[in-house]
């Protein structure tokens, strides 16, 4: 009589709980939301753009006076269909930093929030058929940041806007990591 081989089932069924892990993970994180910010009928893809903007440093809080749509200050992550033209946009920046402060004998990470003072207003021409992402760069230690637009379809940078300054908003001094010397 011939034994069941129980690892292939071992190894069947880990195969199984990754895919199902790996499934639920990719549902956790946040969504890139789409909007179309023209009026009309739908258009195709060859006759409108995309403006994207991943949210992780700066935000889109405008584009051409419009707000989001969820009524929110920001757009956050979001693609918009929007159509060949000029374009005037409003962001922001808020990003985050970490420095190892030395108190005493010990050592804490302290944790900043950066955000700007006032936001930043930015102009493109948006072409048929192109893809453009707002994104931004920064200096902590120089206190400013610039807003870039990015035309990903013809890999090449159509915008440095900058520098503008920000402020520290903040740190953590109270939750410290404490590390023996």
């Amino acid at each position: 009589m011939k034994r069941p081989n129980y690892r292939n089932g071992v190894r069947f069924v880990i195969s199984l709980m990754t895919v199902v892990l790996m499934g639920f993970l990719s549902t956790c994180s946040p969504s890139v939301h789409t909007y179309r910010l023209y009026e009309g009928p739908l258009m195709s893809c060859e006759e409108t753009a995309q403006l994207l903007c991943k949210g992780d440093e700066i935000q889109l809080r405008s584009v051409n006076g419009k707000k989001s749509p969820d009524g929110k200050d920001i757009f956050g992550k979001v693609k918009l269909e929007i159509l060949p033209g000029d374009y005037h946009s409003t962001v922001s920046f808020s990003g985050k930093s970490m420095t190892m402060v030395e108190v005493a004998r010990y050592d804490y990470d302290a944790f900043y929030r950066h955000d700007s003072l006032n936001d930043a207003d930015i102009t493109m021409k948006a072409e048929a058929v192109h893809t453009y992402l707002v994104t931004s760069a920064h200096d902590y230690e120089k206190s400013i940041w610039h807003a870039i637009v990015r035309d990903e379809t013809e890999d090449r940078l159509i915008l440095n806007e900058g520098p503008f300054n920000k402020i520290r908003t903040g740190d953590n001094q109270d939750a410290r990591r404490v590390y023996g010397h």
